[in-house]
């Protein structure tokens, strides 16, 4: 399947609207883990030393059979939904390192 990168951009002031759907994002994203779809997915922290300092987004690198498909997925994400994200750009993705055929 091919890789997509996503980069979504919080509003300001997200932190606790994170708190809030957390759950919910985070249990759609342990389903796609457990299906074998996430190369790599976490927030982007304002500050590494702070995590109460919020975040300014999220970056995931995902496997999905098309980009209609993970259209389809992101439309029920919670964090979009919910308005933690102001914006998502999805690109498509080539893993070249770590080699993914080792």
């Amino acid at each position: 399947m091919p890789l997509f990168a996503v980069y979504a951009t919080d509003v300001p002031n997200s932190l606790e609207m994170r708190k809030i759907h957390r759950p919910a994002h985070f249990a759609r994203l342990q389903a796609l883990d457990a299906a074998g779809q996430v190369v790599l997915a976490g927030p982007c922290p304002i500050d590494h030393g702070n995590p109460s300092a919020g975040f300014t987004g999220s970056l995931l690198v995902l496997n999905f059979p098309d980009r209609a498909a993970l259209d389809a997925w992101l439309a029920e994400e919670p964090f979009v939904l919910e308005g933690v994200y102001e914006s998502v750009v999805v690109k498509p993705f080539i893993q070249a390192l770590p080699n993914p055929n080792v």
